[in-house]
């Protein structure tokens, strides 16, 4: 593999299954490779899961670790002893309540998906974004992984929502979750913002994630030039770091 000047990578059902702890080895590949080049995860998942599940099990921070949670909303770098959050693009109460009526709207007047078993939240208020899930996001993985097989339901129900709350970006991520932010507050803006913090061109950086399927959270970063990878799950990307380390001698 050619080495790239900078890596990042998606988190559920990228580094790790959807709504769950990476395995440590998989953790041990991250902390190497951040010792080598740039390093970032950029994911749908609040910055806390990423401290507790992450963060709180590496050796060591190297100084060029960067976290993007919320969809790339935030920032978060290591300085001083401490993670700074470096930007964050939160979403007003009142637009938080605009979007978080219109999904209780859709669930108590959907007689096909609004009365689907669910296995905790659905409506995961963040701040910096609101994540949706019809199944729940305490849900089994198998039930995750077979609720929207070919992504049509989620599909179906952006499409509802962007006729409703169009002024927002509305992406899907990992198995069964849509992501709400500001416009154009995305996976992208993170890939450049990254791309000019540390004057790299995208086309020399590295992107790994399961979503980079049309409408997917992770789709929209192949706009900006960046070299990306296609990943099923964690098995399949364990091989990439481990192809990437190589490339380092490592």
């Amino acid at each position: 593999m050619e080495r790239p000047r900078a890596a990042i990578f998606d988190l559920d059902d990228t580094l790790a299954d959807s709504f769950q702890a990476p395995h440590p080895e998989m953790i041990d590949r991250l902390v190497r490779l951040s010792k080598l080049l740039p390093t970032a995860i950029m994911t749908g998942a609040g910055f806390e899961r990423v401290q507790k599940d992450i963060l709180s099990a590496f050796s060591s921070i190297a100084p060029n670790f960067f976290i993007f949670p919320n969809s790339s909303t935030q920032c978060y770098l290591f300085e001083n002893g401490a993670w700074q959050i470096v930007y964050n693009h939160a979403l007003t109460p009142a637009e938080r309540e605009r979007i978080k009526a219109v999904l209780h709207e859709y669930l108590e007047t959907s007689t096909v998906m609004g009365e689907a078993p669910h296995y905790g939240e659905r409506v995961i208020d963040r701040e910096a974004q609101i994540a949706f899930t019809i199944v729940g996001v305490d849900a089994p993985q198998e039930v995750k992984k077979n609720w929207d097989v070919d992504g049509s339901k989620r599909r179906a129900l952006v499409e509802m929502l962007k006729s409703k709350i169009g002024e927002f970006e509305i992406l899907t991520g990992g198995l069964s979750t849509i992501d709400i932010t500001h416009k154009d507050t995305n996976k992208a803006y993170g890939v450049r913002w990254l791309s000019e913090k540390l004057r790299i061109p995208p086309e020399e950086m590295f992107y790994v994630g399961d979503a980079l399927y049309d409408g997917g959270n992770d789709q929209v970063v192949i706009a900006t030039g960046i070299k990306t990878k296609q990943v099923s799950g964690p098995s399949e990307t364990a091989v990439v770091i481990d192809e990437l380390l190589a490339a380092f001698n490592i």
